[in-house]
């Protein structure tokens, strides 16, 4: 039974930190859209970078990796 809360648990951790990746995401495209500064930039690109590691070492728990591709390479 603990074996099950543990992976609930997981699968929790995993589904916000892809939602962050996702809105970190969108949130960088608006602001390269805007034409903002690029130390804005940057740190949106930093922060989509840390959600991204602290995905990928969270999948590695149990064997798994994601790739994840910008909306326009995905197909």
């Amino acid at each position: 039974m603990k074996i099950l809360e543990e992976l609930h648990e997981w699968g929790e951790q995993v589904a916000r930190l892809i939602e962050l990746v996702a809105l970190t995401n969108r949130t960088l495209q608006l602001h390269r859209e805007l034409g903002d500064t690029p130390s804005i930039i940057k740190q949106y690109e930093r922060l989509l970078a840390e959600h991204q590691q602290e995905l990928d070492e969270l999948l590695k728990t149990y064997g798994l990796t994601v790739k994840l591709l910008p909306v326009e390479n995905a197909a």
